[in-house]
């Protein structure tokens, strides 16, 4: 038998942080909710439809905080990333006034709001980059990374832009005669976090939004903001990677840093010195972090220490439709992290495709979320997974994404004309999909995609041992990835049948008893059956929660307070 990591289950005297316990929904602002016709998503589009999210009814989806992608001014040189101010709202998502009616309708339902934080790069329009390239001899010159061409007059190094289509990462001013790093795009100057008066002048940031009542931040690409103070090339093996590669003693140069950690040290330290909801400090507010680094040893650094409190696992959404594969990743972030860490886990965003089109279907798609969501770990819901939507990429010649990811940031499909929409033109056409992969088609149908997130996220929201419990995987036959959840007095197995068969799943390694009880499932008419456990019978891409005989001695970690059982 294979020895597999184990968590315990959290301290649950009393509550924990909320984040913890939490499902988040990601929201892309331009293609939520149109309120006023232009075709563009909107902030009052969005507070239109927060009862979708949560409505305090069995008929909302009940999660517990939405993430907004950025809504800031900008160019739109990608879409929003490339902020030209970080203390306001872009005229076509609204208003800083319509921001603070977001959050204070988004509050009054018990939604917790989190925005994105762009702290690598601005936009080229940003005012702080339109005075440091204005001259050498400006006052902000070093606030970005300027440097000499090479002897050649090219680049100053070899590093690369992230996307493929800007080549190297540094764009020649002719003005100064001297080069600007980008890491994505040329018009998102990356800042130099070298310079004091940049780290002052972001934390003003920081502060000007949780003043207006943010619950937390996504810091996007956190593993970037440091840089190697002598702009050395990469070394030759790692020289044509775009983005994080992880290659045994060796180090990429304009990524994953150990300085990192200080700047992300600086933000925990603000956000610990702002309380909850609830006024405590203890409630607090989190940060979330994005940090594409595959290297799970590296990755573990980000959270559960001084610095992050979570971060997404970004392996989890690269895995292949293989249960071997999502029980090896899964235990092996788990493994190298630091004791009482928290990770999150999504199953796309607007950089990842869609769970349907990545995985071939809804079968497979149905199956993932039961993974996502009862895993130990914060689940995220990127919008439109909870309907099924597919990938749906424009026709060539007519791509907006300089990376090619128009297709999983098409309009929200409230129903099958596109009008819940908005009225007017999208600006991205709705996917050939929506007659199925709609709201309304699926509002009341209980065994729907949207029913199954709606159950699986109430069910979470009522046990303790998928919101805090110990975790155990299990060593099981055939394409399957088997593991237990256990609080006091609640033991639940899940069980996930990655093939398009039916499979009798041979549970080993641990002492189960002979049947228990289906409380989810993601096939009709399963849920309350008791079954045999030795074998276990599973339909073609089933998925599975079951729960065992209360007390069954078991070894998936220390026990915690009694659960107060899951809602039906």
């Amino acid at each position: 038998m294979t020895t597999h990591p184990q968590i315990p289950p959290q301290d649950t005297d009393g509550p924990g942080p909320w984040w913890r316990e939490a499902v988040l929904y990601q929201i892309y602002p331009r293609s939520f909710a149109d309120s006023n016709g232009d075709g563009i998503g909107d902030l009052r589009g969005i507070i239109s439809r927060l009862d979708h999210l949560r409505d305090g009814t069995p008929s909302s989806l009940g999660v517990d905080a939405l993430w907004l992608s950025p809504f800031y001014p900008s160019p739109q040189a990608d879409f929003g990333y490339d902020i030209s101010d970080y203390q306001d709202v872009d005229p076509v998502y609204g208003t800083l006034a319509d921001f603070d009616e977001l959050v204070v309708e988004a509050h009054r339902r018990g939604l917790r709001v989190v925005v994105d934080l762009v702290m690598n790069h601005t936009s080229t329009e940003h005012p702080w980059f339109t005075e440091s390239r204005s001259s050498r001899a400006n006052p902000k010159r070093n606030w970005y990374i300027w440097a000499d061409p090479a002897p050649d007059g090219g680049p100053p190094n070899n590093w690369l832009s992230a996307f493929e289509k800007c080549g190297p990462a540094w764009t020649l001013d002719p003005a100064t005669g001297q080069y600007y790093l980008h890491s994505f795009t040329p018009g998102q100057p990356d800042l130099n976090w070298r310079e004091p008066a940049v780290r002052e002048a972001m934390r003003k940031v920081w502060r000007f939004w949780l003043d207006r009542g943010v619950d937390g931040f996504r810091a996007d690409v956190a593993h970037r903001l440091l840089k190697d103070e002598r702009l050395r090339d990469n070394p030759p093996e790692l020289a044509p990677a775009r983005r994080h590669v992880s290659v045994p003693g060796m180090r990429q140069r304009q990524l994953d840093l150990p300085e990192v950690h200080d700047v992300l040290r600086e933000l925990r330290e603000v956000l610990d010195s702002y309380p909850g909801l609830d006024g405590s400090l203890a409630e607090g507010r989190f940060v979330l972090g994005e940090v594409p680094i595959s290297d799970d040893s590296r990755l573990a650094d980000y959270f559960g220490g001084e610095g992050m409190h979570t971060v997404f696992h970004i392996a989890f959404w690269e895995q292949p439709w293989e249960g071997a594969a999502f029980r090896r990743t899964v235990d092996g972030l788990l493994a190298a992290m630091r004791p009482g860490s928290w990770p999150t886990y999504a199953l796309a965003t607007h950089d990842i495709s869609r769970t349907v089109s990545r995985f071939g279907g809804w079968g497979p798609a149905r199956a993932a979320a039961v993974i996502m969501l009862t895993l130990p770990g914060t689940p995220c819901v990127y919008y439109g997974e909870e309907i099924g939507m597919a990938d749906a990429p424009p026709p060539a010649g007519l791509e907006r994404d300089v990376d090619g990811r128009d297709g999983q940031r098409t309009p929200m499909q409230w129903d099958a004309s596109g009008k819940g929409f908005g009225t007017g033109t999208p600006w991205l056409a709705p996917g050939p999909d929506a007659g199925r992969a709609n709201v309304e088609a699926q509002r009341d149908d209980s065994e729907s995609m949207l029913g199954l997130y709606r159950r699986l996220i109430r069910y979470r929201g009522g046990s303790a041992a998928l919101r805090r419990g110990g975790y155990r995987s299990l060593d099981s036959s055939g394409d399957s990835y088997v593991y237990l959840r256990q609080a006091a007095g609640e033991l639940l197995l899940v069980a996930v049948n990655f093939r398009h068969v039916p499979a009798q799943v041979e549970i080993t390694g641990v002492d189960l008893p002979a049947a228990g009880r289906i409380e989810l499932s993601t096939h009709a008419g399963r849920a309350g059956a008791t079954v045999p456990l030795g074998p276990l019978a599973l339909g073609p891409l089933e998925a599975v929660v079951v729960r065992l005989a209360d007390g069954v001695p078991t070894d998936p970690g220390a026990t915690a307070a009694p659960s107060k059982g899951p809602a039906a």
